[in-house]
């Protein structure tokens, strides 16, 4: 007969619960699955632009503008709308997503993507604001899909 006391229901879900809501603090937002797997189903079409509209999963549906932050990069000198959301982020608290800010005039809001699923930021797209027209070639990289800026829509 084991004479150990039981495991409080507390602790069998405290501990995974708060590893959770750290993978989230330090991230600076929530991921977003579902615009991820938009990304990825547009990706293997080839050549496109993101996924837009209701239904696509971004935060904002008809979103103008993206910007890319990329792990490690600066983010003092990103332009509005954008600055407030980016100067927010710790962008060195983790180098498996990359972050996407979409605009719709003034409104901002931010999401992570896995990196090992989508990556923009190994072809350069470091801080660089793209619009919603902005043509993306695609080809694959050890199971990530690699997202390269086609044509002139880059804005900064």
């Amino acid at each position: 007969m084991s004479h150990e006391p039981p495991v409080p229901a507390l602790s069998r879900w405290a501990i995974p619960a708060a590893t959770l809501l750290l993978g989230v603090l330090l991230t600076g937002c929530t991921g977003n699955t579902g615009y991820q797997d938009a990304l990825v189903e547009t990706a293997q079409s080839g050549q496109s632009t993101l996924p837009r509209g209701e239904g696509a999963g971004a935060p904002i549906p008809l979103w103008d503008s993206v910007l890319v932050v990329c792990p490690y990069s600066d983010t003092t000198e990103v332009p509005e709308p954008f600055a407030k959301e980016a100067r927010a982020l710790d962008t060195s608290s983790t180098d498996a997503v990359q972050w996407l800010l979409f605009a719709e005039d003034d409104s901002v809001k931010r999401i992570s993507v896995d990196r090992t699923a989508v990556d923009f930021c190994l072809d350069g797209a470091v801080n660089k604001v793209y619009q919603h027209t902005q043509v993306w070639s695609t080809g694959k990289s050890d199971g990530a899909w690699l997202m390269t800026a086609v044509g002139p829509e880059q804005l900064g």
